[in-house]
């Protein structure tokens, strides 16, 4: 009986701190249905778009820090980014790695081309975020700067928000 009880106390040794560990993805889900209850982004329509901003230059040397993926929001603590710098030129980060390629702007609409990267490997977690992150800027059709909140949104086909992100400062890097 004592031998078990020493087993028992030894696995919940290994077992607790494993779990604690396990929990971050948890909690970044809680805070992602929290966030996009707060600040709920309706479909846009690509024609409306064009309203809310000008041309696509208006974008030209912004940085932006992505906050939200297909409205599941993103890792704690991440940093997605996306760089709108020379023309026709996109760079940033996953929240994992480095990438960059080419982008095709005109008025509302917004496509991104092939785009290359970095091969770092990270926790599960990051590079999970780092393929939908990818996914969502191959699907992007268009864009819209709301006006209310000053958040980029960029739109897939369907109109749905597939990212949404915060302008960085000046002086904040992509």
């Amino acid at each position: 009986m004592q031998k078990y009880r020493g087993m028992m106390l030894f696995m919940a040794a290994l077992v607790l701190p494993l779990s604690a560990c396990m929990t971050e993805d948890t909690v970044s889900q809680e805070d992602s249905k929290q966030m996009e209850q707060a600040t709920p982004v309706a479909p846009v329509e690509a024609a409306d778009a064009a309203d809310t901003v000008g041309a696509a230059e208006s974008l030209a040397g912004s940085a932006w820090w992505v906050e939200d993926i297909n409205g599941l929001g993103v890792v704690d603590r991440s940093r997605s980014t996306i760089g709108f710098g020379e023309p026709g030129r996109v760079m940033g980060s996953t929240g994992c790695n480095r990438y960059q390629g080419t982008l095709e702007a005109n008025g509302s609409a917004l496509s991104f081309g092939p785009l290359a990267g970095t091969r770092r490997a990270c926790p599960e977690a990051l590079m999970n975020q780092e393929q939908k992150f990818f996914a969502a800027m191959a699907a992007v059709v268009s864009w819209k700067i709301d006006p209310d909140t000053g958040l980029l949104h960029l739109y897939n086909e369907a109109g749905d928000s597939v990212l949404r992100a915060v302008r960085l400062a000046a002086d904040e890097s992509p």
